[in-house]
């Protein structure tokens, strides 16, 4: 797959001058407590979704930075125009592709997905370390923001009634239903009207990709003839795992939807369904 590298892949690159490797694991949605591996790949610097790589102005966690902000970190990180950069995270594929998806929003292409994260790197028995690496040099790259990449609320509004625009929601499909609570405390049940379940754990097997034929298949299924697709989920953060799937797939016209179901399931009037559709 062109998005994710394997672990034996990214081993015989170590040594490429070029490579930035990035641990962009977050704890999942209930969990309290820090974000804290059990090691980190040889090299590696931290990719901070929730708090360095956040918008602070918004209530809502783990939104978009500015390209302002996001220039800075990148250069601290040793990032330049022409790095090779894979993001993994600690296990599975969660929030990784959250890294990839904002560092292509930001203008930054030539980045993959771990696929199997740490834990299969541990499995294969290659090298780690204990605390994360700090670049020698500052890097050169300077974000150049896509606002086609992170959608509002509005945006996701004003398409709920459009035939050639879809919103697939990665939740658990009982979540999506409203059958199940949302982790989240003050969230409404249900989903967006007119969208439609892609839940992204189906994707996987054991937090790695099925094969690419099932993917396909899932996709075709929920997408129909729509021209642009949407992306939703608990918090904008597994959105683009079906981002990445979806691309991977060759869809064009792709948009997460940044708030997700933490802005849409706390605003009473924001319209709701529950059920199957």
């Amino acid at each position: 797959m062109k998005n994710l590298i394997t672990c034996q892949q990214l081993q015989k690159r170590l040594n490429d001058p070029t490579l930035v490797l990035f641990d962009a694991g977050m704890l999942r949605p209930g969990v309290l407590g820090t974000y804290v591996p059990e090691a980190m790949l040889p090299n590696a610097k931290r990719f901070d979704i929730k708090n360095e790589l956040a918008d602070k102005s918004n209530p809502l966690s783990s939104t978009m930075c500015n390209a302002q902000q996001f220039t800075q970190v990148m250069q601290h990180a040793g990032v330049n125009h022409d790095s090779f950069i894979v993001v993994y995270e600690d296990a599975g594929l969660f929030s990784a592709a959250r890294a990839w998806w904002m560092l292509k929003a930001m203008g930054h292409h030539n980045v993959k997905v771990l696929s199997g994260g740490l834990k299969k790197w541990l499995a294969c028995g290659y090298a780690v370390q204990q605390g994360y690496s700090e670049a020698l040099t500052c890097g050169n790259f300077e974000a150049s923001y896509n606002p086609n990449y992170f959608i509002d609320r509005q945006q996701v509004l004003a398409a709920i009634d459009d035939a050639n625009t879809i919103l697939l929601d990665a939740r658990a499909y009982k979540r999506f239903t409203g059958e199940e609570s949302e982790p989240r405390k003050g969230m409404r049940g249900g989903h967006i009207p007119q969208s439609r379940s892609l839940p992204f754990l189906d994707l996987l097997t054991d937090g790695e990709a099925k094969a690419f034929e099932e993917i396909k298949i899932k996709f075709e299924n929920a997408v129909g003839n729509a021209l642009y697709l949407q992306f939703s989920c608990g918090s904008g953060i597994t959105a683009c795992v079906l981002a990445l799937f979806a691309d991977e797939c060759g869809y064009k016209n792709l948009s997460v939807y940044d708030g997700s179901w933490s802005e849409w399931g706390a605003s009473n009037s924001l319209p709701i369904a529950t059920g199957e559709k």
